[in-house]
């Protein structure tokens, strides 16, 4: 459906499909992926005002629309890496996702990303809104293909260790160390 073939790294990301997401980013880091590996698959799972005219400028992107559920699952199962040029998050659930999934996550070093990835080990962070950076580690991506093994297998681990109670005792914790600090 992507193109891909078994051997064909496949970039994924998930998320509504409009310019506050940093779509241009994506794409610029898909640029140096896709020269540095000709096989790969970008797949963009969501929906928004930006797909028409991306799948456009994009057309060997795969566009796959919003999923949900066992499709959206699959999805995720199906990939091997998840780019996250987003700088507006409240929180990210799109990042706690792949790394249940298992993939190797890039991301900005804030919200869920800041949270719950030790880069290097379990995923890769670079400091918030640093493009320069987020590109730099997309290439390295390409580099370093050989064996993800440890690296995906510490991202699950992490992915399964969270739940919503997890999450807002989490939540409720940093409330309360805020409260703390300010008195």
């Amino acid at each position: 459906n992507w193109g891909a073939t078994p051997d064909s790294p496949v970039y994924l990301t998930v998320g509504r499909v409009a310019s506050e997401k940093n779509m241009q980013l994506l794409f610029r880091a898909w640029e140096k992926i896709s020269e540095c590996q000709p096989d790969a698959r970008l797949v963009i799972v969501g929906d928004g005002p930006e797909r028409k005219r991306l799948e456009a400028e994009w057309p060997a992107a795969h566009f796959a629309g919003a999923q949900r559920g066992e499709d959206l699952a699959t999805h995720y199962a199906s990939a091997d890496f998840f780019l996250f040029p987003s700088i507006t998050e409240t929180f990210g659930n799109v990042v706690t996702e792949a790394l249940a999934s298992g993939l190797v996550v890039l991301a900005f070093d804030y919200a869920a990303p800041k949270k719950f990835i030790h880069s290097g080990q379990n995923g890769f962070t670079v400091p918030y809104n640093d493009e320069h950076a987020f590109l730099k580690a997309a290439i390295s991506l390409t580099e370093k293909e050989a064996d993800w093994s440890a690296l995906r297998k510490a991202a699950r681990e992490t992915g399964l260790e969270l739940s919503w109670e997890k999450i807002l005792e989490g939540f409720a914790n940093d409330l309360a160390d805020a409260v703390a600090q300010q008195k």
